[in-house]
């Protein structure tokens, strides 16, 4: 990587035809017109040889700017490659290799400079990193699916009304925790300068499709008389009757919980498309480590279950 610097490079005119041969094209913003049998040019076929690159790679990588031929054939309209640009082509393929961003890879090769070079692959780096942390965790996880999430049997229950503090909006899956974590402590805030009493764990409510973006609910259960304002709303949950299950432990097999839940109403009841309610009975604020998180899951039905599992 250190030869993106310009090491080999040190004449102005090979320097002026790297240039031109990487990003930066000719004056008029295209590649110039010159025939094939012109010295130091190498046709796509002969580039794609020397450089193991596809034609449709070289075709793509032009479109895209990041290695435009030096020059096209007037007579055929083919594309023409310096030989200089064999050296581009083997960086652009070392970096590809480690899945950098083709974006990255133009600046990299534009720049031509160690350091940027340094600057860019450290910040890859750290995708990297991070994207193998995410990888580890999804294949303990899917280690973990061998042996059964635990939770409690699912069941059916009738739930009274209840009235609650409330505050919904539209939020993005990787905003959840930011939204609810920030919407509760707002919630028992306003409580408190209501004069009203929070009387059961906190709870969300989400539409019975999964979408990116959702209308989510944070609630928190409360009694007495007074007066909310701003985004907060009084609001009555309906008498309902629910297949419940309570997932016990992390947010990580949450998914499994779910799928068992929704399987089991499959089979016993008719789902009544209402909103699921997740009711925190341990949160993370309670929760001495993640293995003592306990959520109640409640999922609308109409009919009484026709058979156990």
């Amino acid at each position: 990587m250190g030869q993106i610097g310009g090491g080999g490079r040190g004449d102005g005119h090979r320097t002026t035809v790297a240039r031109r041969a990487g990003l930066d094209p000719p004056l008029g913003g295209r590649p110039h017109t010159r025939s094939v049998t012109t010295p130091g040019l190498m046709s796509i076929g002969m580039f794609s040889r020397a450089t193991l690159l596809s034609v449709k790679q070289l075709r793509r990588y032009h479109e895209q700017g990041v290695l435009v031929p030096a020059a096209i054939d007037p007579a055929t309209g083919y594309r023409l490659y310096d030989a200089a640009q064999v050296h581009d082509a083997a960086v652009l393929t070392r970096l590809r290799d480690l899945d950098l961003p083709l974006v990255s890879v133009a600046r990299v090769l534009e720049a031509r400079d160690p350091e940027v070079t340094r600057e860019i692959l450290a910040e890859h780096e750290a995708v990297l990193r991070e994207r193998r942390a995410g990888l580890e965790c999804a294949i303990v996880a899917l280690q973990d699916t061998t042996a059964p999430v635990a939770n409690t049997p699912i069941h059916l229950r009738e739930f009274d009304a209840i009235d609650v503090l409330e505050i919904a909006s539209d939020v993005e899956h990787d905003r959840l925790p930011e939204f609810l974590n920030a919407a509760y402590t707002e919630l028992e805030e306003c409580a408190a300068a209501a004069g009203l009493t929070v009387t059961g764990p906190s709870l969300a409510e989400y539409p019975s499709q999964v979408a990116e973006v959702e209308r989510v609910a944070a609630l928190i259960p409360v009694s007495g008389p007074g007066t909310v304002t701003g985004r907060v709303r009084n609001r009555r949950l309906d008498r309902a009757r629910c297949a419940v299950a309570v997932h016990h432990g992390s947010y990580e097999r949450f998914d499994e919980t779910y799928g068992q839940l929704g399987a089991w109403v499959a089979r016993n009841a008719t789902d009544a498309r209402g909103s699921i309610i997740e009711r925190y009975l341990v949160d993370p604020c309670a929760a001495a480590t993640p293995a003592d998180l306990r959520t109640e899951i409640w999922w609308p039905v109409e009919a009484a279950p026709t058979k156990e599992n």
